[in-house]
């Protein structure tokens, strides 16, 4: 009995990661959401098409960096084609950030405000997950991590110097899953400067700096050498960066550049992570001017986390969008803070003369608050997961009415699509909304979209009436593009619509018969004709 007790003590905490990781995406797992959302079709069609041999960029275009194509690739390896693979690496992902998250806090604040912590900010990622697979997801456990070596090596500089190539190594890893996540170790570069330059110690900085600099660069050359070996270093550096810079410049003005930190945050109030991490930061500024002696410990840690906060908010709103999942990569940092505020709460003199058996209940009582509290919420959420789910029904109708190996267009933003029927993008713009970003898209990248299409001659071509990519509009005009719509509107006629937003179905004109298949538009149903 005693022995099973001391097993529990030293496993519990890994536990805890287990079941919250769990609990958070079951909602998202394949028997929930069986069709996913928009940009996890892209990752999961990019997946499928590196495991037949293609490149990201050169033979499927998208502007995020490459980290999350080969994680799909990996997934659907792992599970011979499902999607179980993919969720299966997300819920060890998860299950790691959730672990290295609650012995960051517990470290340097005690158990009681570690367990609550991270429990917060796994409900709260609950409202900005978005379905899942996405790439601020997977930069959570590197977040995590980085924190902890971060403030282990400065604690400790003579013992543990290759903390910081492992410091750039994560960085790395973290800017080539998605560029806006680097806010962590931004922070602990402008900290580790200020820190060394106020006690003197230059030469030791110059090192750490260099050491993590290393780490750095030797993924960033990884990734260089991989694409100039398979001939796409252009495409890639047109899409992963390029690209995002005229899509950041988009938005203008001050007003819109603030908008996604005064209303897209909203999520991350609702069961109060952002609030209670507000007064951790007041609680934290007033520590290290007043009581800098008490945290001695753990100065470091809060120190970053001061810096990393606004840090942070300002990555998030660079491009405008205040789209949910953009601010998972903000939740180490409160789950941090809201851990300050819970320990100054809990040391204070009622709680803290009450014995630790006491405090540790009254912890536990208000984890369950919490959990009981969402428990409403979660169901609500678990079924908007599944929101997308109708789509199956054009993954079907795509599956009839074309035969493996013959290509199918979407026009809009629906890889899934693509993905789910295995029927393959005749054009590498498997969805077309660079081609209607202005300060990005021209004549010429029009006219390979269109030349592709033409070429590949798609059995199927599927309006999504997205209002970000009209069918047979583009920003740019030219004799050529109007030419080649001319000549793509002669060869296919619409044949009805499918689903709940009533895509428009077209079919290309059989060339054996030389008519259009279809007749009149109907509800599209059925086989291939």
């Amino acid at each position: 009995m005693k022995q099973g007790a001391r097993t529990l003590h030293q496993i519990w905490e890994k536990i805890l990661a287990i079941v919250g990781a769990l609990f958070v995406l079951l909602p998202t797992s394949p028997m929930n959401v069986q069709f996913p959302g928009r940009d996890s079709g892209v990752f999961l069609y990019a997946g499928w098409r590196i495991l037949n041999g293609e490149l990201p960029y050169r033979d499927v275009w998208d502007h995020k960096p490459p980290v999350i194509f080969y994680i799909n690739a990996l997934g659907l390896a792992i599970a011979n084609g499902s999607r179980w693979g993919v969720w299966l690496l997300e819920f060890v992902s998860l299950s790691l950030a959730a672990f290295f998250g609650f012995v960051l806090v517990r470290r340097a604040l005690g158990a009681a405000p570690a367990l609550l912590s991270t429990v917060l900010w796994l409900l709260t990622l609950v409202f900005v997950l978005e379905g899942g697979n996405l790439t601020t997801e997977y930069t959570l456990p590197l977040q995590f991590v980085t924190l902890w070596l971060a403030s282990r090596a400065i604690e400790r500089p003579g013992l543990i110097p290759w903390h910081w190539l492992l410091i750039g190594l994560t960085g790395g890893i973290a800017f080539f899953t998605k560029q806006t996540t680097i806010g962590i170790w931004l922070s602990i570069v402008v900290f580790l400067i200020v820190w060394r330059v106020k006690f003197r110690e230059t030469k030791r900085m110059v090192a750490e700096l260099a050491l993590a600099c290393a780490g750095a660069l030797s993924v960033c050359m990884a990734w260089g050498v991989y694409f100039f070996l398979r001939k796409g270093l252009v495409e890639f550096i047109d899409g992963a960066f390029v690209f995002n810079f005229a899509y950041v410049q988009v938005t203008s003005g001050l007003l819109e550049r603030l908008r996604p930190v005064v209303v897209g945050i909203q999520p991350l109030a609702e069961t109060g992570l952002l609030q209670l991490a507000g007064i951790g930061y007041v609680v934290g500024v007033f520590v290290v001017y007043w009581k800098r002696d008490a945290v001695r410990n753990w100065l470091p840690l809060l120190a970053i986390a001061l810096v990393d906060l606004p840090v942070e908010l300002m990555l998030v709103s660079a491009s405008g969008k205040t789209y949910a999942h953009y601010y998972m990569a903000v939740l180490p940092v409160l789950a941090v803070l809201a851990g300050v505020a819970l320990w100054a709460i809990l040391s204070a003199r009622v709680l803290g003369e009450m014995p630790r058996t006491a405090r540790r209940l009254l912890s536990v009582g208000f984890a369950a608050a919490l959990l009981w509290a969402s428990a409403g919420e979660y169901v609500r959420r678990s079924l908007w997961f599944g929101r997308e789910n109708w789509k199956l029904g054009v993954v079907k109708l795509v599956e009839a009415r074309t035969n493996p190996g013959e290509s199918v267009l979407l026009w809009g933003a629906e890889s899934g699509v693509n993905f789910f029927a295995r029927r393959e993008s005749p054009t590498r713009f498997v969805y077309q909304y660079p081609l209607y970003i202005r300060g990005y898209t021209n004549e010429g990248r029009i006219l390979e979209f269109l030349d592709g299409v033409i070429r590949r001659r798609p059995q199927v071509i599927v309006d999504t009436r997205n209002p970000r990519a009209p069918m047979y509009k583009f920003p740019v005009e030219s004799y050529a593009i109007r030419e080649r719509l001319r000549y793509l509107q002669g060869q296919y006629r619409a044949v009805g619509r499918v689903g709940e937003e009533e895509w428009v179905v077209y079919e290309r004109l059989d060339p054996a018969s030389g008519s259009f298949g279809g007749g009149e538009q109907t509800a599209v149903g059925g086989g291939r004709r």
